[in-house]
Parts: structure tokens; sequence; C-alpha cells
């Protein structure tokens, strides 16, 4: 919570703006203060018990598989090297495509028609809505 406060005092420091003009400190301080509600209900549902209860007798580190971790940092690695060069679109649907693959394996058909719905609500939302520029790449979409 700390950490969250630090983050809206930043955004309040670089200018908050309005809603329909936002400065700098626009999304630091939105960021910080959905943090801190996150961490605020994780703490009271935490000091109500539900700590004790999750955590009896387990090993947090077991289940974790550390082959899909470190294959996941590689291609998230790779997705910001290549972003600009391959383009928001096809690098977006490929990283996605990844993503839901490792994870929890599904259907083919699942995977691309989910990939694609995200990448284009993902498009709606940065370009048309936030009217953000994204990477065209080499095929020019």
């Amino acid at each position: 919570m700390t950490f969250a406060l630090l983050v809206c005092l930043g955004g309040l420091k670089l200018g908050f703006g309005t809603f329909q003009q936002p400065h700098a400190g626009f999304m630091p301080f939105l960021s910080g203060l959905l943090l801190g509600l996150l961490a605020l209900a994780d703490l009271i549902s935490g000091l109500t018990g539900q700590w004790k209860t999750e955590a009896m007798g387990k090993n947090i580190w077991a289940e974790i598989s550390w082959m899909k971790l470190g294959l996941t940092v590689a291609v998230l690695f790779v997705y910001t090297a290549f972003f600009t060069t391959v383009g928001f679109f096809i690098g977006t649907i490929l990283l996605l495509l990844f993503l839901f693959r490792a994870m929890e394996p599904m259907p083919w058909w699942k995977i691309f028609t989910a990939s694609i719905i995200t990448t284009v609500l993902f498009y709606l939302g940065f370009k048309v809505g936030l009217d953000s520029q994204l990477p065209q790449g080499w095929i020019g979409f």
C-alpha cells in the first residue's frame, strides 16, 4: 500500500489534469489508486482469516511450472524487442496464441478466436478510444 501511495503522489506531482485533457500524471495516479484499493481489499481479506485457511501446510512454490514461467518471460522479451518491426496486430496475436496455448491448452479454434478478439478489443481501446500510435510493422497493419 505504501508503493501505491508513492505512485499516487508521483502522479499528482506530474499533474493530473482533467478527464478531457489528462496530463502526464493521470494514468500513474489512477494506477496507484487501483493498486492501493486492491491491496486494501487483500489486506482486509487476509485479516479476516482467509490467509490462515489457504496457507495451512502448503508450499506456495511447489505448484509453479518453472518451464512455463521461463518460457513466458522469454516470449515477452521477444515480443517487446520485435514489437515495432512485426507490428501490433501480428505481434499481439502471436503473443496471445502462445500464452493461451502454453498456460491452459485448449482447442486451436478457441485459441485463434480468443487471440483475434482480444487483439481487436485492445486495438479499439488504444487506437480508437485513446488515439494511441500503434506500430504497423512490415506488413502495414
